[in-house]
């Protein structure tokens, strides 16, 4: 890791520095909650103990108070006490607030015990005076030797000596399991987002010149792969479409090339001498059929681009009463070809756009009529059960296999002179295709032994 990757990773807009950031905060808010609660139970049961037993002094002084004669000049009346609880100190104060009996006295405890004389209720407390730690249990009481106050303690250095030195051990091993947990959520981080990393510079050296690239998943971690499988599947789209786009562009540029130099030739040569009006006038009637079929070319290609990019309405369409109308519409120019259009099937709905389901019906019963052989039938065929429309016809045209694909493609065409003779721009089985798509339905084309077959499934489950 050299210096310039440090500072990247130091950015403040960094995720793994976030990342990090959160998880170090977590950690060390966990280590120090549970540092603080062992501390906390460790001084617990330290004051429990000690409770314990400042408890058993106190009732044991209150028993001996009931039965002794005079504990004013001798330690006596608590030597069993005391000889069994070597560490606790027993006091006793009158109602004056003298000392009536101190088992003995260490250090400044009597000045401690003085300085809670206004005590009225039972309390426990720690008292110091600087060098000594007491825990002192006090009592006021009333019996017949007037004693008002009973207060028990020991001497609890000990304890704090060893909850220093618990507490200063504890601290540094969390400060210590804190650094280290820190150290290793950076490497583990920093290492888990290098595969991040890694596709992030792949991504970046794709280009419009390198959409072939695709990432690779093979040494990518699971969580990762089902990233690198959407990432590669919209990659495939956009080269798709972008060399879709770029063929486009060729093919309409080709296509309008023809009748563009047709145009300005002719214009040149009418232009190159004096002539009467009839040849001026089928001149221009030749510019005119060459006029319209450019544009012809632009409309198609307008709804094209219309039919890939806008929403779709959703209609409910009687198929059969459809293809009736387009049938009966088509029937003069069918007979113009010597062909005949046989209609069959039982009907059925589907859900889509009305205007485009009969602009693709219409394209594919308009192709069949220019390329069938004279004298034949185009089969129109609705299959019910499979939701299925099918077309066929027998054509001279002869498709290889390699090719049956590209029928859909802008600007295909089986037979160049005669779809140009015919008036079609080369787009309408790619508008089909198109129309079919936008509404999730299915189209393909089969030729077989000089018929082909266009099919339809309108089933998009």
């Amino acid at each position: 890791m050299n210096f310039k990757a440090i500072l990247r990773f130091l950015n403040p807009k960094s995720l793994i520095l976030r990342l990090m950031a959160a998880v170090s905060f977590a950690t060390v808010l966990i280590f120090f909650c549970f540092g603080f609660y062992i501390e906390y139970t460790v001084k617990v049961h330290f004051e429990e103990m000690d409770v314990y037993e400042l408890e058993i002094v106190l009732k044991s002084v209150k028993n001996t108070l009931e039965y002794a004669n005079d504990i004013s000049t001798s330690k006596t009346p608590f030597s069993s006490i005391l000889s069994a609880h070597p560490n606790v100190f027993i006091y006793l104060e009158d109602k004056n607030g003298e000392i009536v009996y101190l088992s003995h006295d260490d250090g400044n405890l009597i000045s401690l015990i003085i300085k809670n004389r206004s005590l009225k209720t039972r309390k426990l407390q720690v008292l110091n005076d600087g060098e000594n730690y007491y825990r002192i249990l006090t009592l006021p009481t009333e019996n017949s030797k007037d004693i008002a106050k009973i207060a028990v303690g020991m001497n609890i250095n000990f304890h704090q000596h060893y909850i220093h030195h618990f507490r200063a051990s504890l601290w540094f091993a969390t400060l210590t399991a804190c650094f280290i947990t820190v150290f290793i959520s950076f490497f583990v981080i920093y290492f888990g987002f290098k595969p991040v990393k890694t596709i992030s510079k792949k991504i970046q050296e794709i280009t419009t010149e390198r959409l072939n690239t695709r990432l690779s998943e093979k040494h990518a971690p699971k969580e990762l792969k089902s990233l690198i499988l959407s990432f590669n599947k919209m990659i495939e789209n956009i080269e798709d479409v972008f060399e879709r786009q770029s063929n486009f562009s060729a093919d309409i540029a080709h296509e309008l090339r023809t009748p563009v130099s047709s145009l300005i030739t002719q214009t040149q040569i009418t232009l190159n001498q004096t002539r009467d009006a009839s040849e001026y006038k089928e001149i221009l009637y030749s510019n005119l059929e060459e006029l319209e079929q450019m544009s012809r070319m632009v409309n198609d290609m307008l709804f094209l681009s219309a039919c890939e990019r806008e929403a779709i309405s959703k209609d409910e369409i009687d198929l059969a009463e459809e293809l009736a109308k387009t049938v009966e519409y088509f029937s003069v120019l069918a007979e113009e070809k010597n062909v005949s259009l046989v209609l069959r099937g039982d009907t059925f709905k589907i859900s889509g756009s009305k205007d485009m389901i009969k602009r693709a019906v219409a394209n594919l019963i308009s192709n069949a009529i220019y390329y069938a052989q004279k004298n034949s039938a185009i089969s129109i065929t609705l299959l019910k059960e499979k939701k299925t429309l099918q077309i066929s016809n027998k054509t001279q045209a002869v498709i290889s296999k390699e090719n049956i694909d590209r029928i859909f493609d802008r600007f295909y065409r089986i037979d160049s002179d005669r779809n140009r003779k015919s008036g079609g721009s080369g787009i309408g089985l790619a508008i089909v295709k198109s129309i079919m798509k936008v509404h999730k339905y299915k189209i393909h084309a089969a030729f077989h032994e000089g018929v082909i077959t266009f099919t339809i499934n309108f089933d998009t489950l």
